[in-house]
């Protein structure tokens, strides 16, 4: 093995100790347990959704030097969302990817360079931005915010809509 195989290997090691904190076992928050969050892909898109509490928003910021791009979701006030459906499509309208992120921050690793429209729905309102995608390099963070008290008057307003009331 030649001296620039060995330095290329050590490279790769390097790399997968650096991505090992993103990559760990499912995160046991409602046990009160601490672990990083789990790495997911779909469709080319390598993603994580974390960010609960301190310790993991830490872990999170980070990880995100391995990603090409950071999603944060909040409210307009500051307080962080949850639960937020994801979707990511081309300019042409194809849907990329879909899912929830349980968690305020989401990091995504994008298949290709190109333009994507990135949509986040929280309590029925969405929010959707154009992002360009570089082949290399991280592409920045995007914060996509929602009104204060979105989730409350939705949370209410679905209380109010299942009332039954007798004839």
């Amino acid at each position: 093995m030649n001296t620039s195989h060995k330095l290329l290997l050590a490279c790769a090691l390097a790399c997968v100790q650096a991505w090992r904190p993103a990559v760990a076992a499912p995160a046991a928050r409602d046990a009160g347990q601490e672990a990083a969050p789990v790495a997911r892909s779909d469709n080319g898109f390598a993603y994580v959704c974390g960010g609960v509490g301190s310790t993991e928003a830490a872990q999170m910021k980070r990880a995100a030097g391995h990603y090409n791009m950071m999603l944060t979701f909040a409210e307009a006030g500051g307080a962080y969302l949850a639960d937020v459906k994801v979707t990511i499509a081309d300019l042409r309208g194809n849907n990329l990817l879909d899912t929830v992120c349980d968690a305020p921050i989401m990091l995504l690793n994008f298949p290709r360079a190109g333009a994507y429209r990135v949509s986040a729905e929280v309590a029925g309102q969405t929010r959707s931005r154009v992002v360009q995608v570089r082949r290399h390099g991280r592409n920045g963070a995007l914060a996509l915010l929602w009104p204060r008290g979105v989730v409350e008057r939705a949370a209410q307003d679905d209380r109010q809509g299942s009332l039954v009331r007798p004839d």
